[in-house]
């Protein structure tokens, strides 16, 4: 069966992208060319938060095929009907403009946990597991796993998870900071669009400045970093749209509204 990234849009701005490579969903580089090409199809549509999703019971994305990466240490003619994996797959990723939000029904370890990194939200059903397995197949991994991983739980997290081996659970995940949110399983897909609904009503010029300032700055020394979040402020601030929208509030807290109606919230704290 050939592997697919099917493409809907179930709501003003957002796009839904089902991972489908049954039965258990491992990355292949036919599946990464399809889920790059649907978002760079959701994206040209003008999509700003896209999820990815899957409909294999049990499986996000397994881990990345051990024959895929078999193939690639023998040189041999490719496989028909699609292009030679992309190597900079999970990276591609984290450099889209638009908001990608990874929801884990269930299996994600290797290259689905890669995946995951990649991403920048990551809700999880409650049945969801993690996990970085390649140090018990004589590997590493090399989709993230030891690099966007550290950055998200810190090196020591990261060192116990990747060589340990062992998965964990979604709440294990969420408690060490690897993920955001667990919910229960038959709500995951219900839980994640809403959530990407809520953020695509926010301009999609500043939910891109936002990834632009904190993956750029990720890596530089604090001084560095806060001069590019500084030019990156200078530059949306100075958008007569953006202006129009700061002034707008401005008027509304001058006719008397509070924070919560003035910047369009609704009146009580997210939990």
């Amino acid at each position: 069966m050939t592997a697919a990234a099917h493409l809907s849009y179930p709501s003003d701005g957002v796009a839904l992208i089902i991972l489908d490579n049954p039965p258990r969903n491992f990355g292949t580089p036919e599946l990464a060319t399809r889920i790059l090409e649907a978002l760079a199809t959701a994206e040209k549509a003008g999509t700003k938060v896209a999820v990815l999703a899957s409909d294999t019971p049990g499986y996000f994305l397994a881990h990345w095929s051990l024959q895929a990466i078999l193939d690639m240490q023998r040189p041999a003619p490719p496989p028909t009907g699609y292009r030679p994996r992309n190597p900079n797959f999970f990276d591609a990723i984290e450099a889209l403009p638009m908001i990608v939000i990874a929801a884990n029904n269930g299996q994600a370890w290797g290259g689905g946990s890669e995946l995951s990194w990649a991403c920048d939200l990551r809700i999880a059903a409650e049945s969801a597991t993690y996990g970085q397995p390649e140090v018990a197949l004589g590997i590493i991994p090399g989709g993230g796993g030891t690099t966007r991983l550290a950055r998200l739980v810190g090196q020591s997290r990261c060192m116990e998870l990747i060589l340990d081996g062992r998965p964990i659970t979604a709440q294990t995940a969420l408690a060490m900071g690897a993920i955001n949110r667990v919910v229960p399983d038959a709500r995951l897909r219900e839980e994640a669009l809403a959530w990407a609904a809520h953020i695509a009503k926010w301009p999609s010029w500043s939910l891109a400045a936002c990834k632009r300032s904190l993956v750029e700055g990720r890596d530089l020394p604090l001084g560095a970093a806060r001069r590019n979040e500084g030019q990156i402020f200078q530059s949306v601030a100075r958008r007569e749209d953006s202006m129009k929208l700061m002034a707008e509030a401005q008027a509304k807290y001058e006719a008397g509204a509070d924070s919560y109606d003035a910047v369009g919230f609704a009146r009580s704290p997210k939990n």
